[in-house]
């Protein structure tokens, strides 16, 4: 099971050590189980400032890295990829219309099925194990429909 120990910047240029395990990658995120909540928990790849071999090293090295110096990953962008693949799975018909067309007019692609090249499955209250434990083998990113609206607003996939 493949674990990691890292100093991370988020959005708001907070700067933080983080462990996670059962890691799965995507293109631009890393998503993994959280050592401190055991909650699902997602990360950009370019904000990850340096890995670490153990939680320790990562919490010791946190407090050497400021802000200042990574302002540029910080700056928040819309999510504006044509090739940015995105599933709906376990939502009200019209709610999941609703979230279509949103992703849609921000030029994301939707798929109906988790494929290859998927890097996001947005779960509602109905989402089945199958297409969530499919996803989570192919690394692809899951979240909310909360987590969704986030990453419209500003290409940042949310912690939960």
């Amino acid at each position: 099971m493949e674990e990691m120990h890292f100093v991370y910047i988020n959005a708001s240029a907070h700067i933080g050590a983080h462990s996670i395990n059962s890691v799965s990658h995507s293109e631009n995120h890393i998503q993994g189980i959280c050592h401190l909540t055991q909650s699902i928990k997602t990360f950009r790849k370019d904000r990850v400032l340096k890995n670490y071999s153990s939680a320790h090293e990562a919490q010791q090295a946190c407090s050497s890295f400021l802000p200042e110096h990574y302002l540029h990953l910080t700056k928040i962008t819309k999510a504006k990829s044509p090739t940015f693949d995105v599933c709906f799975t376990g939502f009200k018909k019209a709610d999941k219309e609703r979230l279509i067309e949103v992703a849609e007019a921000h030029s994301l692609t939707v798929r109906s099925s988790v494929t290859q090249n998927l890097q996001m499955l947005c779960c509602g209250y109905n989402a089945g194990p199958s297409k969530v434990t499919t996803a989570r083998m192919k690394g692809t990113v899951i979240i909310d429909e909360e987590g969704f609206v986030h990453f419209i607003k500003t290409g940042e996939i949310p912690h939960v």
